[in-house]
């Protein structure tokens, strides 16, 4: 097995045991498992030893595992590697979807291209929906039918309508649609269709793998307490007295800490009031934020959608090249979109916050990034080309051609950087936790 031995450090840490307390408990050698640890990285262990030192840190012992992943920073897949990546799906008795996959790192999610093969005289069948959101783009030719419900009503059956006029590079509709969302695609003329698809990393993720876990009563109590709220959710009084209760007290000791009325208070939890909002963070010591009102934008499906016409009006230039958004929600801050268009060697580099991905749509383009050794790189891409991009990776794109350019949550999402923005000296915990081979400092 491969074992990231940063990840042991982490884990002896938070047992706070030592070294020689774990060769110990685990039958290890004291040299042979100081000597490992001295690697300070990637390293072969025996599989028993592994899971020998994993059942003393009470964890599973693929939380010891390397990710293999180290220093990547750019992949590209040409159009002939992504053709290469094709299977096709049946589907209520027909040959329904070719399914494509996007460049991006092993074992990471991935936009995925779809052939739009249902017909145009048939209702396509509905999925399952996913657990994680999406981002769909219709990259034409042909317009499609989309379907998200059983009945068919202006939310639930729609034409998503590719772009056929002289501004190309802006290809089609787009939309974006939450978790568990049904959906399905059909052909709405003789005219082939194509759509690109980014069911992007869900940070709901983590917690249903713990819920998973839970005894039934209590997970069911959970989904019951989100749903108590109705059609207003989780609000933010409702939420406020739970934090409240974690910590001793009830909205009238809440108030009375404050030297206010509880009616105040709970008329500043429906209002917002930032002041004592803020003033009642502080004194009990949580995130005020979690109290403001989430802003909606969506359907009654859940779904976002933008069309060709409000991409038009939105076109502006960015930093050398011409773009404009895809569809986007606030409730969906991770999963982001533009439409790129590159003409000659005037853009600028890019930077992103997380991992992005890009479709080459037309026209040939180069990609131009610094390797992990420092070196100058470059990648001419045509049509259907596709790349991904690390994080904090600057990079340009040089030719004459149009992109796409998706985006989701997987590092850095808008909930590392909630974390991030409340991290006491956040560059200094970031600087020693990364790769950190430095014991709790109880070993002799």
């Amino acid at each position: 097995m491969r074992v990231d031995t940063y990840k042991v450090m982490h884990w002896m840490n938070v047992r706070k045991v030592t070294a020689a307390q774990v060769a110990e408990a685990s039958g290890v050698e004291p040299e042979r498992f100081a000597a490992s640890l001295s690697g300070a990285g990637d390293d072969e262990w025996p599989d028993s030893m592994a899971a020998a030192v994993a059942r003393t840190l009470v964890i599973e012992p693929e939380k010891l595992a390397a990710s293999g992943r180290r220093d990547l920073t750019v992949i590209t897949r040409t159009a002939r590697e992504l053709h290469d990546t094709r299977r096709p799906i049946q589907r209520d008795g027909i040959h329904f979807y070719n399914y494509y996959t996007m460049a991006a790192p092993p074992g990471a999610v991935a936009p995925v291209i779809l052939d739009i093969l249902c017909p145009a005289d048939r209702v396509p069948a509905l999925n399952n929906g996913h657990m994680e959101p999406a981002i769909t783009v219709n990259l034409g030719p042909g317009d499609i039918h989309g379907r998200w419900g059983e009945e068919l009503t202006g939310a639930t059956w729609q034409v998503m309508r590719a772009n056929r006029d002289d501004d190309t590079w802006i290809v089609g509709d787009s939309y974006v649609e939450p978790s568990f969302c049904p959906h399905s695609y059909s052909l709405a003329s003789d005219a082939p269709a194509r759509i690109v698809s980014y069911t992007g990393h869900s940070n709901l993720a983590s917690l249903v793998e713990d819920v998973n876990d839970w005894a039934e009563r209590p997970a069911q109590e959970l989904v019951e307490w989100l749903g108590e709220g109705g059609e207003d959710g989780l609000t933010p009084y409702r939420l406020a007295v739970e934090l409240l209760a974690r910590r001793g007290h009830t909205t009238d000791s809440a108030a009375a800490a404050l030297g206010m009325s509880a009616e105040k208070l709970a008329a500043a939890l429906e209002e917002g009031s930032d002041g004592v909002l803020r003033e009642l963070a502080s004194v009990l010591g949580f995130d005020h934020r979690l109290l403001l009102r989430p802003e909606r934008r969506h359907d009654s499906v859940g779904k976002t959608y933008r069309d060709v016409a409000e991409c038009r009006r939105d076109a502006r230039r960015f930093r050398g090249y011409r773009a404009t958004s895809l569809a986007c929600a606030p409730h969906l801050p991770d999963l982001t979109g533009l439409y790129l268009r590159v003409d000659g060697d005037a853009g600028e580099d890019l930077r992103e916050l997380a991992e992005t991905h890009y479709l080459v749509t037309g026209g040939e383009v180069t990609l131009h990034w610094t390797a992990a050794d420092g070196s100058a790189a470059s990648a001419r891409l045509g049509a259907d080309g596709t790349a991904w991009v690390a994080p904090f990776v600057a990079h340009r794109w040089t030719g004459d051609g149009a992109l796409i350019k998706l985006g989701s949550g997987r590092h850095l999402s808008y909930l590392d950087l909630y974390e991030l923005t409340n991290t006491y000296s956040a560059a200094a915990t970031l600087r020693r936790a990364r790769r950190d081979g430095r014991g709790w400092g109880y070993d002799s």
